[in-house]
């Protein structure tokens, strides 16, 4: 008569723990940004990169899907950094993407204020700042968003 209360506890407990899976402590992160460097700055174009340091805390590889970032020079938008490489990401460490933001024509945030081209232009510190996101793709199917937001003081040259 006892046997089917303590079998039926035993189902229980053990049901609970082998439906228990280990998760990540957290959620892949954002470290820096770092190796700012302008690669073209003339009159019909400006290029810059960058790259931008993440940290995969999960067991798996992930592959990027996709890059949106804004891009400011001295709190005025300069542009959006939304292309990319097919990177892989390996699992359980620190990974690079490097980000490269075309102005074909220089807009408005360049052309227009001739402050922040001379400070780029003479070598002092200008303030850059990155907002936005990137999406992750884990077992092929699990999409991770991992927001970025950055600002510092670069010296160009």
């Amino acid at each position: 008569m006892f046997y089917p209360r303590y079998l039926l506890t035993l189902l229980v407990f053990s049901l609970a723990f082998s439906s228990y899976t280990e998760a990540p402590a957290s959620e892949p992160y954002f470290i820096k940004m770092k190796g700012f460097k302008i690669l073209t700055f003339n009159a019909n174009r400006i290029e810059l990169s960058s790259t931008a340091v993440f940290f995969n805390t999960y067991k798996y590889k992930a592959k990027l899907k996709e890059i949106d970032i804004d891009v400011y020079l001295e709190d005025k938008y300069l542009g959006k950094v939304n292309n990319f490489e097919d990177i892989a990401i390996p699992k359980l460490s620190a990974f690079d993407i490097p980000l490269i933001l075309n102005l074909n024509p220089p807009g408005p945030a360049i052309r227009n204020s001739l402050w922040q081209g001379t400070k780029l232009l003479t070598g002092q510190k200008v303030k850059i700042k990155y907002e936005g996101h990137i999406k992750l793709k884990v077992l092929g199917f699990v999409p991770i968003v991992i927001k970025v937001k950055d600002e510092m003081l670069y010296k160009i040259y």
